[in-house]
């Protein structure tokens, strides 16, 4: 099972922290959400080594399962241009987006030399810094299914193409937080303390006006 410990310091990574993967050095540069009609649920990390290459780190939870299915993956976007049809030839690059629209999947595309099987369509709303936006996914799993490969189209006409692949929480070392993250975490956890400590003498003024209640009610004939 992964480790608890690990997974909590992902989780937690935010803009400006690094992490390292691969014997790699990783800044993240972004973090986003996203959830279907069916509440499957992705956080996403966009990574960016010192030469400039991008992977996104992807937490993905079952929601018919949440307490056990999570599943960690990472992915590179590459270019449509490396996705055909089964056919040698078939070029599906054009009428793509509209067929992702209205739900015509293909049952097999070809990319990066392995041969992807259609699996599932997602429709959803994709959160980050920049608002909501609505995005359909098509995810393809080759035979082993060691490799994923994923089709998004987005508003306006757009399609990405990521190939991605499962891996461990505890592939990932070397967690290092922002000054700025640090201090926003350590000033949440001392409000967090302050708030616990003004419920405590909440509680402690309530009582003891209860009981000097209670005193003055027994013996205030005196």
């Amino acid at each position: 099972m992964p480790s608890v410990f690990t997974q909590a310091r992902l989780q937690q990574l935010r803009a400006g922290d690094r992490v390292t993967y691969g014997g790699v050095q990783w800044q993240v540069m972004d973090y986003s959400t996203y959830a279907d009609d069916e509440n499957y649920q992705t956080a996403e990390w966009l990574l960016r080594s010192l030469s400039g290459k991008e992977h996104y780190l992807l937490r993905e939870i079952d929601p018919h399962n949440p307490d056990s299915e999570v599943n960690w993956y990472f992915s590179e976007e590459i270019s449509l241009n490396q996705v055909s049809g089964i056919k040698p030839g078939d070029d599906i690059r054009f009428g793509l987006w509209d067929a992702m629209r209205d739900g015509q999947p293909y049952h097999q595309l070809r990319a990066l030399g392995r041969v992807f099987t259609f699996e599932s369509q997602t429709t959803g709303n994709y959160r980050s810094d920049e608002g909501d936006e609505s995005r359909t996914t098509w995810d393809y799993w080759d035979a082993d299914r060691t490799w994923n490969l994923a089709l998004e189209a987005w508003a306006g006409g757009l399609v990405r193409v990521y190939s991605t692949k499962p891996v461990q929480p505890e592939e990932f070392s070397d967690v290092e937080r922002s000054a700025t993250n640090l201090r926003a975490a350590a000033f949440s956890s001392g409000r967090i303390g302050s708030q616990k400590n003004d419920r405590i003498w909440q509680w402690i003024g309530a009582w003891t006006l209860i009981i000097v209640g209670l005193l003055l009610m027994l013996f205030g004939g005196w």
